[in-house]
């Protein structure tokens, strides 16, 4: 309960906490072809403490007249003023803007008892930087490795819809093309950032993504550019030409640390089916 006794503390009263504890549920988005960008109002401080996203992704309703003909979806943080898609070094931060999950389709002509690649998932940031680029261990987030350490001998970035070889890892096989993920951001200092990411897809046993380094596999993610001060949620979808159906994401929440402002998402292009009521649980 706030009691007003002079109008400076009317002010003090107006205008809050500078920060806010807080989790948010912005609910789901529908893509459908073409392209659609947009981004959540409220304003995150990593510097304050870490910020988890968590959210689900469908992407069994995707089609393709070829392999790789795919929407690219991104789901993630960037600065304020930067765009809502591959946010660049040519946006308000130059030299980087945020950081976020790409998901694609690959090869659809799917075999049962072999390892398919059907579905990718990797950690990208501005500059093009992506599962190459790779240069903090999950084991500490605090730390970016030079040289970095990503390549594309990894493990849990594909997934597989259906079944594998017996000789096979199965722990991101059987998918069916739904997967949960969860990143964590982390500010080592106010304009650089590290996130990791793990991936739940359809009730496997959580796994982190794996890089192969000196003949053993370790769990890393990404570094990121950006005031950690700053950083606001952005969700979009591109598709290719060849690529049709609907990709879901579902369950976007955010816990954080927020500057407080009201929840509502700006949408910029085309192709979007629904936008299902944004939820706030504070």
């Amino acid at each position: 309960m706030c009691v007003l006794l002079t109008a400076a503390a009317a002010m003090v009263c107006m205008l809050g906490s500078p920060v806010d504890a807080a989790t948010i549920n912005y609910g789901n988005v529908t893509y459908a072809p073409g392209f659609t960008a947009g981004n959540y109002s409220d304003v995150w401080n990593l510097t304050a403490g870490d910020l988890t996203l968590s959210y689900s992704i469908d992407l069994s309703g995707v089609t393709q007249t070829a392999a790789y003909e795919t929407p690219y979806v991104e789901v993630g943080i960037r600065q304020v003023g930067s765009a809502n898609f591959n946010p660049g070094p040519w946006d308000t931060y130059q030299g980087g803007a945020g950081g976020w999950m790409t998901s694609l389709v690959g090869d659809l002509a799917t075999n049962p008892v072999l390892l398919d690649l059907d579905d990718k998932h990797n950690l990208s940031a501005s500059g093009n930087r992506g599962e190459a680029d790779y240069d903090v261990y999950a084991s500490d987030p605090t730390t970016v490795v030079a040289p970095p350490f990503g390549s594309f001998n990894t493990r849990y970035i594909w997934g597989d819809r259906d079944g594998v070889d017996p000789w096979q890892d199965t722990t991101m096989a059987n998918t069916g093309g739904t997967y949960d993920i969860e990143i964590v951001y982390h500010a080592i200092s106010s304009t650089l950032g590290s996130m990791i990411a793990t991936i739940n897809g359809n009730g496997i046993d959580t796994v982190y993504q794996e890089f192969l380094v000196g003949g053993n596999y370790y769990a890393g993610g990404l570094s990121f550019k950006g005031d950690m001060t700053q950083m606001q949620v952005f969700t979009g979808a591109w598709y290719t030409d060849g690529a049709g159906g609907n990709v879901h994401v579902s369950d976007i929440t955010v816990t954080g640390t927020r500057v407080p402002e009201p929840s509502t998402l700006l949408l910029l292009g085309f192709g979007l089916v629904s936008l299902v009521g944004l939820r706030r649980k504070e």
